[in-house]
């Protein structure tokens, strides 16, 4: 666990802040101002993430947008994703703890899991969630304690309040359930059961409640909660990021930056061999049997929606890593008995050894590289350059100075780069007054802000993201130099 907190935490900065993480942080801005959460359903994940982040930052000092720090943002998935391989425990005895060891080696060390581990979204709390959701109900199917069942309860809350996929992992939870039942008989549950399942509905009810409401200062965000549902089919549409269904597949097994892509391919192999003791094995080891029909059914529904973003293959891969660790402690068990320990170790070590090559390249030696299919849209590394820029023109400046106008819609990350520059304001046209003292413009919006600014303003050009540019207009000399000519 240890060890995958480092990796996620090592060198936070070597990748430029996503515009998934400057929307987020633009959020807890606002929450840091002393606004209360209010949930989008239209165009927002949910509130969890940020409720969980404020404290930690408040701690560290932030009062404020401007006092926020990309690795104070970074420790909270970080240590998300460290707690996932201690959750993935809550499943034994029904999955033997060497399994549980092996998958550790892809939910420590494999590169989607690191790589996304290290971006300020929601995804790694996802996982957790879903994980602390399913080791506490089997737990409850074990002992029949109503503290495991609560627990359940409450982690399903807040995976609802996370994000919108959460019907699709309650979904493909239900048809594993289903699945044991038809395949391998029926479920052994605990005495009053009715009364735990009551619980943990209660648990999960109060829990999204609570968070989507704001802990009571947005009495109308249970309500936003609910119409998301309309939203989120449009949203499973597309909305630009349409993809084949084979898309998650192309991601996980396409070559790397001069590398193999060794987390896919092995997590395949491994994960067919876990799948096939888990089916042989159905009728006494329910659990492994379980999450191989939750994997299958999460493959098919995150295939078959046209919405495709790489880091949701998060929601397939982590399920599958045990099945992988599972088929790798089989593998090791084909051996004559004085040998299983040195195979399963062998193949546990050559696992590690392509996991860590191809996350050292992807993750910290070329995270933004265009060439690691990992990196989805993300920010250029270019955007440094016009910070610094930026920085140096308005050096010196008061709150009370001239403003720097951001003009268009295709901005983003710009707010979070430039959250320290005095008098920022954004506009979709550029304003009459005041007058701006620079203004960074998105492409499409250049050329008719140029000839709003007339003759005399010097055009720079930068990247912000993936084939997306800015332009940044540098008034003339007088004008620097405290001029009072606008455009």
């Amino acid at each position: 666990m240890g060890a995958a907190l480092a990796l996620r935490l090592a060198a936070p900065e070597t990748m430029p802040v996503h515009t998934d993480e400057a929307v987020n942080a633009s959020i807890l801005g606002d929450m840091l101002d002393g606004k209360p959460y209010r949930y989008d359903p239209v165009d927002r994940h949910g509130p969890t993430l940020y409720f969980a982040t404020y404290p930690w930052v408040r701690a560290c000092g932030a009062r404020t947008l401007r006092d926020l720090e990309a690795w104070q943002l970074r420790a909270v998935p970080a240590v998300f994703g460290a707690a996932l391989l201690a959750a993935v425990f809550l499943l034994r005895p029904g999955v033997p703890a060497a399994a549980l060891l092996a998958a550790a080696l892809w939910l420590g060390a494999g590169a989607p899991f690191v790589y996304y581990g290290r971006y300020w979204i929601h995804e790694t709390l996802f996982v957790l969630l879903t994980f602390v959701a399913i080791g506490a109900a089997w737990r409850y199917l074990r002992t029949g304690r109503l503290a495991w069942t609560i627990a359940a309860g409450l982690a399903v809350g807040g995976l609802v309040a996370t994000k919108e996929t959460a019907a699709l992992t309650l979904a493909a939870a239900l048809a594993g359930l289903a699945g044991v039942r038809l395949a391998a008989g029926p479920l052994d549950l605990p005495a009053g059961w009715g009364r735990g399942a009551a619980l943990a509905f209660a648990a999960a009810a109060l829990a999204a409640a609570l968070l989507f409401a704001s802990f009571g200062r947005n009495l109308s965000g249970p309500a936003d909660a609910a119409r998301s549902l309309v939203h989120a089919f449009a949203r499973a549409a597309g909305q630009g990021h349409e993809k084949p269904w084979s898309a998650y597949l192309g991601w996980l097994i396409r070559p790397g930056i001069r590398s193999a892509p060794w987390c896919g391919w092995t997590l395949g192999l491994f994960g067919a061999a876990g799948a096939l003791a888990a089916w042989r094995r159905r009728r006494e080891a329910r659990a492994p049997f379980f999450l191989l029909l939750f994997t299958l059914a999460l493959a098919v529904l995150y295939c078959a929606i046209p919405y495709k973003t790489p880091w949701l293959e998060l929601n397939v891969l982590a399920p599958a890593a045990v099945l992988a660790g599972l088929g790798l402690v089989r593998l090791g068990g084909l051996a004559p008995p004085h040998l299983r320990t040195g195979l399963t170790a062998s193949l546990a070590l050559l696992v590690a050894c392509a996991l860590g090559a191809e996350t050292e390249r992807l993750c910290f030696r070329f995270p933004a590289d265009p060439g690691n299919p990992l990196a989805y849209s993300p920010t250029s590394p270019d955007i440094r350059r016009l910070e610094a820029r930026v920085e140096r023109l308005t050096a010196g400046l008061g709150p009370d100075s001239r403003i720097v106008a951001v003009v268009g819609s295709d901005i983003w990350p710009l707010p979070w780069y430039l959250r320290r520059c005095p008098q920022v304001g954004y506009w979709p046209e550029l304003p009459g007054a005041p007058a701006p003292f620079l203004v960074v413009s998105s492409a499409g919006q250049a050329e008719r802000v140029a000839r709003a600014l007339g003759p005399g303003w010097t055009p720079e050009l930068y990247g912000l993201r993936s084939e997306v540019l800015a332009v940044l207009f540098i008034p003339p000399a007088p004008a620097r130099l405290g001029g009072a000519r606008g455009p």
